[in-house]
């Protein structure tokens, strides 16, 4: 059998590169970082997220020029961008010129591929269906690859964009060579009918989860039993069921970590002493608050945008062996038996006390035997393979 050529990856990302340093993790970066350790993969080009209004591009400018929040060596740089080596396999680019002058950043990436012997088999992976400029193979690209998080004309983040997705969906439509998406009901909504597009849905790192037996710090003094959720704290959550949570069980703790962004009601909660938010938590400790948790909950309205989803804490309360609740999402009705899901606030609550019953460990065979398909090198496995026949 011939040996497969190496790979070169230019990823236009969702997310800063400095962030997922500080301890933040999405799709995108498991993806990005799990190629790094693949041998098929020579260098990437993980490109940060690129400002489109003046505000994101006074932040990245800070953030890179002012505050240096990127940690590496610099290998490029001038007054609006910036390219580090962050390891031997890893560069990351940033710039603002998506607001100040947008053509030039193909140009800086064709100079950083030249300068690293990249462009052999290079590949387009995009997560940012707000730049488009590659098609066309501006870059001298054999592959365009799009990965569809989650559906960004219904994001209440990027309303002011509408128009600008619309068309950018359409022409990803058409030129990307592979799409993969997160979940079949983004697969349908989006990209209906279209052969080149892939269902790959979320997965997780079983070693991550497994290898930490402390409890994190800032459960200390809470009280058991814990009802746990982790992530960003938005308008998603469907706040009806955390407050008769609340109401129904003043002996429980209901622990809410992660970010807290401006339209969610935190001040509803006030009344309520047995509501705990806990604020970010790093990648690395999240395995030590799951030890905490005695039932993980995934409490989101359900929506279009919401339906386009594959929540990745699914994946990672399944391989802390905790009891999982959940609305009803699409896609997860798949797991039935290893997943309760409620369809109102009182069923969540009744499902929440009856999982609490639940031995941590009674599923715990059944959900490592299907967790073994959906690890994220499994997933890249998956990727590469389309990838490889596509070439």
């Amino acid at each position: 059998m011939k040996e497969k050529q190496k790979l070169n990856i230019v990823m236009f990302n969702m997310s800063k590169y400095s962030d997922w340093q500080k301890g933040i993790a999405n799709r995108n970066y498991h993806v990005l970082h799990s190629l790094a350790r693949n041998n098929h993969i020579n260098k990437i080009i993980a490109v940060d997220f690129l400002p489109f209004n003046f505000k994101r591009a006074l932040k990245t400018y800070i953030g890179d020029q002012v505050l240096r929040d990127t940690q590496g060596t610099i290998i490029y740089g001038d007054l609006t961008s910036r390219c580090w080596q962050v390891s031997s396999k890893i560069l990351v680019y940033s710039t603002i010129d998506t607001i100040l002058n947008k053509s030039k950043i193909i140009s800086e990436l064709n100079r950083i591929i030249t300068d690293q012997n990249m462009k052999n088999n290079l590949i387009i992976w995009n997560y940012n269906p707000l730049y488009i400029d590659y098609f066309d193979n501006q870059l001298n690209q054999v592959l365009n690859i799009f990965d569809a998080v989650d559906d960004w004309l219904n994001h209440s983040s990027y309303k002011k964009f509408q128009n600008i997705l619309k068309n950018n969906y359409e022409t990803i439509k058409r030129k990307s060579n592979l799409i993969f998406t997160v979940s079949q009901s983004l697969k349908k909504e989006l990209f209906e009918n279209i052969n080149k597009v892939h269902w790959l849905p979320n997965a997780v790192n079983l070693k991550h989860f497994q290898s930490e037996t402390n409890i994190h710090p800032k459960l200390n003094n809470i009280t058991n039993p814990i009802i746990g959720f982790l992530g960003i704290l938005q308008d998603r959550l469907d706040t009806n069921i955390l407050l008769k949570l609340a109401e129904n069980n003043p002996g429980k703790s209901i622990v809410l970590a992660g970010p807290c962004w401006p339209n969610f009601p935190k001040k509803d909660f006030k009344k309520f002493k047995n509501i705990h938010f806990l604020g970010p938590i790093n990648h690395r400790e999240i395995p030590m608050l799951y030890n905490g948790f005695d039932v993980g909950i995934i409490p989101y309205k359900i929506n279009k945008f919401i339906k386009s989803t594959d929540p990745m804490k699914f994946y990672e309360y399944l391989s802390a062996k905790l009891p999982i609740v959940s609305t009803n999402i699409p896609g997860l009705e798949r797991f039935q038996g290893l997943i309760q899901i409620a369809k109102t606030p009182e069923e969540f609550d009744h499902l929440v006390n009856r999982a609490l019953t639940e031995n941590k460990e009674k599923l715990s065979e059944e959900k490592i035997n299907l967790l073994s398909t959906n690890t994220w090198n499994y997933r890249i496995s998956q990727m590469l393979k389309l990838i490889y026949e596509k070439l």
